[in-house]
């Protein structure tokens, strides 16, 4: 079953129907649940997925910025000579080399980007997966001594 976890005490855990978003209006259609009915609860907090995903975003984005600016600036290097190469070889390996020289901006640019993405997907990942498992058995003695951290989790949520 699930729902929104509304209220508990000593004996009973009520939850707002999944569709019923708006705790306000908490009507007669909350499900109640004596503590020998419950063998486990799962609860995870609302909008992780987008907090994750943000979070994640933000610390990549920033750890690639951060980088790019500290490997500063490529250094470009000068054609050579055609007296030195007559057959123009050289300069095309340092045309492809020059080619490729990215300034520190670019690279904290480049850097932001694909860190930031690569961020939001592992933030977007662990948000989706993360939540908390409490296995009460339909027991009240490891219900009570379970209830102090769902009634935090309660709070927080």
């Amino acid at each position: 079953m699930e729902g929104w976890f509304y209220k508990m005490d000593d004996d009973k855990i009520v939850l707002l129907p999944a569709k019923n978003k708006n705790f306000r209006l908490a009507s007669n259609d909350n499900i109640k649940f004596n503590v020998d009915q419950i063998r486990s609860i799962s609860l995870h907090k609302k909008n992780s997925v987008l907090k994750g995903t943000l979070l994640g975003l933000g610390i990549g984005a920033v750890t690639g910025i951060i980088i790019g600016f500290a490997s500063g600036d490529d250094k470009k290097e000068p054609y050579y000579d055609y007296n030195q190469d007559p057959f123009g070889v050289g300069n095309f390996i340092v045309s492809i080399n020059n080619a490729f020289a990215m300034t520190a901006g670019e690279k904290a640019l480049a850097g932001g980007i694909s860190l930031g993405v690569s961020g939001a997907i592992i933030g977007t990942i662990i948000g989706a997966v993360a939540k908390k498992k409490f296995i009460i058995g339909g027991k009240k003695e490891v219900y009570r001594d379970l209830q102090g951290d769902l009634m935090k989790r309660l709070i927080v949520q």
